[in-house]
């Protein structure tokens, strides 16, 4: 089984970082253990985010720091572990906000992308598209409805 990328294009209107929580929470329903890739700082505008995006909900997670225990199912991870993936092998889903794709990965995992509607973003968007394609990822994209 090839892995999945799935590339979610956003509205101008639809802010991406609601956006991203959305799909944690709807994966974190499904059983998925998530791994969000971005930069250090927008990992913690992240982290206060999920605290506070729902009044009703909690989703368990934590921005991973070396030696630490995985033991969360939803983990924030920084660009640095990028090419260090197999150490979260148990994980299944990644949300990469990073703006270099997540190709050394394991057969099963679910990879996901959003494409803000900016120019500069559709850019990184389209030549993170061609690498996964180039490193035989099954491919999809659809618009993101929250």
């Amino acid at each position: 089984m090839k892995p999945t990328v799935n590339f979610f294009s956003l509205e101008k209107n639809q802010d991406l970082y609601l956006s991203i929580c959305s799909l944690i929470k709807e994966l974190y329903k499904l059983g998925d253990q998530i791994i969000i890739f971005d930069t250090y700082s927008n990992l913690e505008k992240l982290d206060k985010l999920l605290w506070t995006f729902e009044q009703n909900s909690f989703l368990p997670h934590k921005i991973f720091e070396v030696d630490e225990k995985l033991d969360t199912p939803i983990i924030l991870l920084s660009e640095k572990y990028l090419n260090n993936l197999l150490v979260f092998n148990e994980y299944d889903s990644i949300i990469n906000n990073f703006d270099r794709p997540v190709t050394q990965t394991s057969e099963n995992i679910k990879v996901y992308e959003f494409v803000e509607d900016f120019e500069d973003k559709k850019i990184i968007s389209r030549k993170k598209y061609m690498i996964y394609k180039n490193n035989n990822f099954s491919l999809n994209h659809q618009k993101y409805n929250e």
